[in-house]
């Protein structure tokens, strides 16, 4: 969803893990037939998704775009776990 308010300066992810899952479906599918179940698909050894990029089945520039959104996922869910602290340390 958009909205344009005026004034607004930035749009944060929101609990994105399941829409990053549906809108990289192929990197997702891939990642079944890694070697490793907790693989980032940096530069882990039996790393599928990394292979497909390496075979051209996969668009560099598509996994780019996934460990991106990944990291500002984490980001976001820092920023909420700092403030859910502040919040409970007040009280």
């Amino acid at each position: 969803m958009l909205i344009d308010t005026p004034g607004m300066r930035e749009l944060q992810l929101w609990d994105a893990s399941e829409g990053i899952d549906q809108a990289f479906g192929e990197i997702a599918e891939l990642a079944v037939s890694c070697k490793f179940r907790d693989c980032k698909h940096v530069n882990e050894p039996g790393c599928a998704v990394r292979a497909a990029v390496e075979s051209g089945a996969l668009d560099t520039e598509r996994l780019e775009s996934f460990h991106k959104l990944g990291l500002e996922e984490k980001f976001v869910a820092a920023k909420q776990d700092a403030a859910v602290r502040a919040e409970q340390t007040r009280l």
